[in-house]
């Protein structure tokens, strides 16, 4: 291969690695906006509703914008399989309830701790891919798991004495990372045929609907309509549908599709990495040593994991569908 073309190979990768860290520096910027919105009155069901419903407007437009160039960016949902349908309905419940336990447990436990948990559920994707689809599970992912569950371990006990710790706010953290899993194994195996940016608007979507109609029930419309009214609460949750969902979402799909998933979910791991910096940076909510080191060990599965081709599974709402190239 000739100088000349390496250089029109690595340029797209090159620029497929920035929009793949510009994708987990958005996502990770969702726990310091939780603060910002938290402080200024707004209630978890009113951030996750607004994050969701925005991020999900921005994301069809993007879709009527590429369907402007001449793209056909979605498919019509009467073409879908029945399968892909039902379990990407299933995906914007189980985003709905990721969401809202993890927005929950920032507030509760503190954003370092919170992320650092959800992380784990790396480990929970390799074990159910061995167990229910029948992926090998090698030495190579044993270790990745025993290494993450360890991790989990100095992260929880590293925070004090057990006892004073918030086991609310720690088991909606697993929740998220439960909830996660299943959305990352859906995505992968269960509705691939949905390209990846309309399956993103629609579990978006789905997810702010779910809010709304849980607000409704629990006559909390009013409080999720708070920020209309006050700008300390509403410039927090557009960036949060901007900056935490919508562009790292739009971002994260061109990326894949320029880098590989392998190598894009790689670099995803950067995410909670940027968490804990901001909330270090922000609000001097400085993890402790033990802390730091099962945060390490809990990336170090995740990437461990990413290091087989086929174990190669869908991050986040920026789900991966037939449409990226090279993806199964």
């Amino acid at each position: 291969m000739t100088g000349a073309r390496r250089g029109l190979l690595s340029s797209p990768q090159a620029a497929g690695a920035g929009l793949i860290i510009f994708a987990a520096a958005g996502f990770g910027t969702l726990g310091p906006l939780a603060r910002y919105a938290d402080d200024a009155g707004v209630t978890s069901l009113a951030l996750v509703t607004w994050r969701a419903g925005v991020g999900a407007a921005l994301m069809v437009g993007f879709l009527l914008l590429r369907r402007a160039a001449g793209h056909r960016p979605a498919k019509r949902w009467s073409d879908l399989p029945v399968r892909d349908r039902r379990f990407v309905i299933g995906g914007a419940l189980t985003n709905a309830v990721l969401n809202l336990a993890v927005f929950i447990a920032f507030v509760r436990i503190g954003i370092a701790l919170s992320l650092l948990i959800f992380y784990i559920y790396p480990a929970f994707v390799a074990l159910v891919s061995a167990l229910w689809f029948g992926e090998r599970l090698d030495r190579l992912r044993w270790a990745a798991l025993g290494i993450s569950l360890a991790g989990a371990v100095l992260v929880v006990a590293g925070g004090g004495a057990l006892g004073s710790l918030d086991l609310l706010g720690i088991g909606l953290a697993f929740v998220g990372a439960l909830a996660q899993t299943f959305y990352a194994l859906a995505a992968r195996h269960a509705f691939s045929a949905v390209p990846g940016p309309q399956a993103a608007a629609v579990t978006m979507g789905g997810a702010a609907g779910i809010y709304v109609a849980v607000a409704v029930v629990t006559g909390q419309l009013g409080a999720v309509a708070f920020p209309l009214g006050d700008s300390a609460a509403l410039w927090p949750v557009l960036l949060a549908g901007l900056l935490g969902a919508a562009l790292p979402t739009v971002s994260f799909i061109v990326g894949i599709r320029l880098l590989g998933a392998p190598r894009a979910t790689i670099l995803s791991t950067l995410e909670p990495v940027v968490g804990v910096s901001l909330a270090a940076l922000l609000f001097n909510e400085l993890p402790t040593a033990v802390q730091i080191a099962g945060g390490v060990l809990i990336v170090a599965a995740g990437v461990l994991l990413q290091l087989r081709p086929r174990g190669a599974v869908a991050e986040h709402e920026a789900v991966v569908g037939s449409d990226v190239p090279g993806d199964a």
